[in-house]
């Protein structure tokens, strides 16, 4: 009887603490979609098709990586040979032993730093055949210069498919959850609503959320631990735009 009471009572106050999955700062996309009938949005369009789960809990990066390839090669003439660029493929296709290293989960450390991101992006696209194309890497800081620059890239983005942001962040400034640097592209920029959609890799826990604006670049004004800089985004244009 005495173990009963005792179950009972851990179980009411792991139920009592337990947090809300996406915190009060971030929106489900399944909840709020009003953005898609007012606009375009074509970067979603372009990246949503190959949405995909990141292989471990390491791999953000790659999963991110694979997803900005895909959208990438919209319009090549592809053939019936041409797989779609997966997680696993890319790895090899790429060969970048620091990469491979960096999310293999049955070694120490991991993670991919902003700079380095760049880097693998590079690699990446020109391992599928993609020359034309050039990334800007921003290091987001909080100060007024920064998020000014932050909302004229969002704004120039949001007008076409050519071009994609790939943000590196903590993921509990966005989902109240781990305090976890974090990859993971844009899917929209709601200018209306100054609010930005997450398209976040990390698909076994989280669905595509919106967070403001300001918390958007909370999150990536944050010390990077794999580096001695703090996080920030890629801006990625592929041809001309």
């Amino acid at each position: 009887m005495q173990k009963l009471i005792l179950f009972s009572l851990i179980l009411i106050a792991q139920i009592a603490v337990a947090k809300p999955k996406y915190g009060p700062k971030a929106t489900v996309l399944s909840e709020s979609h009003e953005y898609f009938r007012e606009s375009k949005a074509p970067d979603f369009w372009a990246l949503m098709p190959y949405y995909t789960m990141q292989i471990n809990g390491k791999a953000c990066s790659v999963a991110s990586v694979s997803m900005i390839v895909n959208a990438a090669r919209i319009g090549m003439k592809l053939t019936s040979d041409d797989k779609l660029v997966n997680q696993e493929d890319l790895l090899k296709k790429v060969n970048d032993k620091s990469w491979s290293d960096a999310v293999d989960v049955s070694k120490p450390g991991g993670g991919v730093a902003l700079d380095d991101l760049k880097k693998k992006v590079e690699e990446s696209l020109s391992a599928y055949g993609i020359e034309d194309f050039t990334i800007e890497v921003n290091h987001m800081e909080d100060t007024a210069i920064a998020r000014d620059h932050l909302h004229k890239v969002l704004v120039e983005n949001e007008k076409s498919s050519h071009d994609f942001i790939l943000a590196n962040f903590v993921q509990g400034a966005y989902t109240g959850d781990s305090d976890e640097g974090h990859i993971s592209p844009v899917g929209a920029y709601d200018a209306k609503r100054k609010r930005v959609l997450v398209i976040d890799i990390d698909h076994e826990w989280y669905e595509p959320y919106w967070v403001s604006e300001e918390t958007f670049a909370a999150g990536m004004a944050t010390t990077d631990k794999v580096a001695t800089h703090t996080r920030g985004y890629l801006y990625i244009k592929i041809g001309k735009n």
